[in-house]
């Protein structure tokens, strides 16, 4: 079986096949994960390289606003590109 991707996701989700390896599921990223991380990570630094407003993220952590996916996924790209990551 091939690997699910952008090209054919929704096509094989209406199919009823399996479409979790387009997933990543190991990766876990919410507000409240970030707010846990920030005494130990410099979350202004996490913001500008993920190409986020600086102010956005440190309100939506201290009102614990929920991250949009696209969010999210700028976010985990960014500690991916240093060889980080969040996990549960």
């Amino acid at each position: 079986m091939s690997r699910t991707d952008r090209q054919n996701l929704e096509q094989r989700f209406n199919a009823g096949e399996e479409v979790l390896d387009y997933f990543e599921t190991d990766v876990v990223l919410n507000i409240e994960r970030l707010a846990d991380l920030s005494s130990i990570l410099n979350l202004s630094a996490v913001a500008r390289e993920s190409d986020i407003k600086v102010q956005t993220l440190q309100a939506k952590i201290r009102r614990r606003t929920p991250l949009t996916g696209e969010e999210a996924a700028r976010i985990v790209a960014a500690l991916k590109r240093h060889h980080l990551a969040t996990v549960g």
